[in-house]
């Protein structure tokens, strides 16, 4: 494919992944998004014109320098921002323009976060550190909150680590914890930016990979990294530059 990301060392089954997700309906429909931020005098506008579509249990990778619009795109997708104008159709909902208390509610209900950042609480356990997203809205009880954080932590790998702090753990682990933790509240998307951003090459290898098995038990994910090494590992790969989508490889 002219343009294409390159993929080294891309496994057989990328491929297949990506072909089984060719049957399936659209999850997330971007038409022509484009987003203006007012910076005093100036106008700044991070995407440009973006269209892209992800379909039910896809992993992608969108990948870009710094300023290139790839988390700008991401807060999009994740309902954390609205766009300027184009149109985004969620699960078949168009939430384009979706009031800040909607956007949440749909947040809530659709989407895992993961970031660079692992964001813990420092003096709870990884087991409570998880339970903490079923804490809102409408709580269930505390028995089902530690089973299925419990669930969690085990399909992480993390089982026998249900009660150290983040400070006994290490980043690797970390970001399981934090893994777990977007996955508790069964998510139909995940959403990750940078995850591998602080970790060293052994613990980030490991992290891509339970994305891939995440993603071969069914889930769709979204991952944005500025690294071209870590996104020649998605089965499909989507490029920006400057506020516009300019290569994409393995649709």
């Amino acid at each position: 494919m002219p343009g294409a990301v390159s993929r080294p060392g891309a496994e057989p089954a990328h491929a297949g992944a990506t072909d089984a997700a060719a049957g399936r309906e659209a999850v997330i429909a971007l038409d022509d998004v484009r987003k203006t931020y007012r910076m005093g005098e100036v106008d700044v506008m991070p995407l440009r014109g973006v269209s892209v579509t992800v379909k039910r249990g896809e992993l992608v990778a969108i990948q870009g320098a710094s300023g290139s619009g790839k988390t700008t795109l991401l807060n999009i997708i994740g309902c954390l921002d609205r766009p300027t104008s184009g149109r985004y159709v969620l699960n078949g909902r168009d939430v384009s323009r979706l009031s800040k208390d909607q956007l949440a509610a749909v947040r809530h209900q659709t989407f895992g976060f993961v970031f660079q950042q692992f964001n813990l609480l420092g003096r709870t356990s990884a087991l409570e550190n998880v339970e903490l997203p079923l804490l809102y809205g409408d709580p269930p009880p505390t028995k089902e909150r530690h089973d299925r954080a419990r669930a969690m932590l085990e399909r992480v790998g993390l089982g026998d680590r249900i009660d150290h702090h983040p400070g006994q753990l290490s980043g690797g682990q970390q970001q399981r914890v934090a893994i777990a933790r977007a996955l508790v509240t069964k998510p139909s998307v995940l959403l990750a930016d940078e995850p591998t951003g602080n970790l060293d090459s052994k613990a980030g290898a490991e992290i891509l990979e339970l994305f891939m098995q995440l993603n071969r038990d069914g889930l769709t994910i979204v991952l944005v990294t500025h690294d071209p090494s870590v996104a020649a590992r998605a089965p499909r790969q989507i490029v920006v530059r400057d506020g516009l989508i300019v290569e994409e490889a393995g649709t």
